[in-house]
């Protein structure tokens, strides 16, 4: 239970930085369609927090935790499908290269969370906490491919605005 408690304690910071990350970002970048991207992903991290700490205090009363509690989560999956995407091409270059750097930074963030919780879910016994964290780190893939969907428009965006590409 101690290691089940310890994997939990380290997710909630994480959850947490994210949140704070999001919720910073979100009113540091210029284009609106990656400000509302990173708003929903603030607001989903909040939810990921509720949920660790509701999984704490399961863990730590010795209540039983199944995958049925990953299904009792307010978890909106379905945010990137709902999406409208626009031009990605707003502001000045400066604003552009600013906006590109924090969407790099959190594909990194949601990266590193995917795979602590697959890693943690490789090291725990328990079969039902095994589960909701490998539901937990889908639900980090998901942000993830949304992340790197929008960075890699957004950069084309940015070389299309010079009038070239890369060679890479």
């Amino acid at each position: 239970m101690e290691k089940v408690v310890g994997i939990l304690r380290f997710a909630l910071m994480r959850e947490i930085e994210g949140r704070e990350f999001y919720k910073d970002k979100a009113h540091k970048v210029t284009n609106k369609d990656i400000r509302e991207l990173l708003e929903g992903l603030a607001n989903m991290e909040n939810d990921h927090v509720h949920f660790i700490e509701n999984l704490m205090k399961k863990v730590q009363n010795n209540i039983e935790i199944t995958v049925d509690d990953v299904e009792q989560a307010v978890v909106r999956s379905d945010f990137f499908e709902e999406r409208e995407k626009s031009e990605l091409v707003s502001g000045t270059l400066d604003q552009m290269a600013n906006d590109l750097a924090i969407l790099r930074m959190a594909y990194l963030i949601e990266e590193d969370f995917e795979k602590f919780y697959r890693q943690s879910a490789e090291k725990i016994a328990d079969s039902e906490m095994k589960k909701i964290l490998n539901v937990l780190a889908s639900w980090e893939e998901g942000h993830k491919k949304a992340l790197l969907e929008t960075y890699e428009e957004a950069m084309k965006n940015y070389w299309n605005k010079q009038g070239f590409e890369p060679l890479f």
